[in-house]
């Protein structure tokens, strides 16, 4: 697995970024290069997002004004959103389209949303191992 950040917090250090994204890859089978921008445009209260298509592939915003344990955290959230785009799990809603999961149109509230509630689900589950494993 191959990846790339831009605009890192200089208080992320590279060897946490490495263990982070090294420790998601594994997790949750991802072999495709990732990009990972720290200069994205975020509302009051967005964390991160992910894009992914055809062409240029995936890209991982994360906001940075998070502390060092919610980048991580939110990492791992949007690698999940990576790997259910990667795995044809999630497709984004273009235009008036609405999303799909598993082929099933989807809209309503963000936390009802099937894919956020397994990114959530799984960002818990990674980052309570990560840390531990971390803190050891």
């Amino acid at each position: 697995m191959y990846y790339v950040s831009y605009g890192k917090p200089r208080w992320i250090s590279n060897e946490l970024m490495d263990k982070a994204v090294l420790f998601a890859s594994d997790f949750l089978e991802i072999d495709e290069s990732i990009e990972i921008d720290f200069g994205g445009e975020f509302d009051n209260d967005c964390a991160g997002y992910c894009d992914y298509d055809d062409e240029d592939g995936i890209t991982l915003f994360v906001n940075p004004k998070l502390n060092k344990k919610m980048v991580i955290m939110t990492l791992f959230h949007e690698f999940v959103h990576a790997k259910q785009y990667i795995n044809g799990e999630l497709v984004s809603g273009i235009g008036n389209r609405r999303s799909r999961w598993n082929g099933k149109p989807y809209d309503g509230d963000y936390y009802s949303l099937p894919w956020e509630k397994e990114a959530y689900e799984l960002e818990a589950v990674m980052s309570d191992i990560f840390f531990s494993e971390l803190s050891k």
